[in-house]
């Protein structure tokens, strides 16, 4: 091989490990443009959209949803440390949030327990993603009962550490919970909650940026992560 031509295959794969490298620990989406590769919208796809740099999603009461699943999937897990940042997160008449969530093997059925963290509260739920959702009857939630007046916010963290919970809203303290039964989390994304028992929730919502970091990738997750990124270029 020439002396140009091997430098060049240095260089790239200096490069492409670089990549790797930062995958490893960093997943950054701004919603510029659709990546079906990194979020599976696992129930109504139509209600959730990629637009001006935004995702987007809207329910309408003749709709009939009731908890819709964006799932992250670019890295898969399960996910044991992390740290979420979520900016310009919020909506309009609506219940839109963040969830992180795991299956039991000793709860019956099939739906995953969900923390559902809402710009004004923290949410324990039962749904499988397809709108569907159950009450709980066999494991006690553990998130604090609190609300705050705040639908939206310019940024949401959210900090995951084997079990332990620390969220910060608009870049200060909001509060921190344990659940010991979360040693992992199998399951993160947006989730929309439209029509329940009690209430008609209709109107639209938004969230401008995602970025998931602190992670522990294995071999088989960077080469995930790493596809989705070039394809995206």
């Amino acid at each position: 091989m020439p002396h140009k031509n091997l430098s060049i295959f240095i260089l790239l794969c200096a490069f492409l490990s670089c990549i790797v490298s930062a995958s490893a620990e960093m997943w950054h989406d701004d919603f510029d443009t659709e990546n079906p590769d990194a979020w599976d919208a696992v129930g109504k796809r139509f209600i959730w959209k990629i637009n001006d740099g935004f995702l987007r999603v809207e329910v309408k009461r003749e709709w009939e949803i009731d908890y819709e699943l964006y799932q992250f999937t670019a890295i898969p897990g399960p996910y044991r440390n992390f740290i979420i940042k979520i900016n310009d997160f919020g909506g309009d008449k609506t219940r839109f949030g963040f969830c992180v969530g795991q299956h039991f093997s000793d709860t019956p059925g099939d739906d995953p327990f969900f923390y559902i963290f809402f710009p004004d509260e923290i949410r324990a739920r039962r749904f499988d993603g397809k709108g569907h959702s159950h009450p709980f009857r066999f494991r006690l939630s553990r998130e604090p009962r609190i609300r705050w007046e705040t639908d939206t916010l310019t940024q949401m963290e959210l900090h995951f550490n084997l079990g332990y919970f620390v969220l910060f809203a608009d870049g200060k303290f909001r509060t921190a919970f344990q659940d010991a039964n979360f040693d992992k989390i199998e399951i993160l994304g947006f989730v929309m909650e439209g029509i329940n028992i009690a209430n008609e929730w209709v109107g639209q919502a938004w969230a401008d940026s995602f970025t998931i970091s602190g992670l522990d990738i294995i071999p088989e997750a960077k080469l995930t992560a790493l596809w989705s990124q070039l394809k995206r270029r």
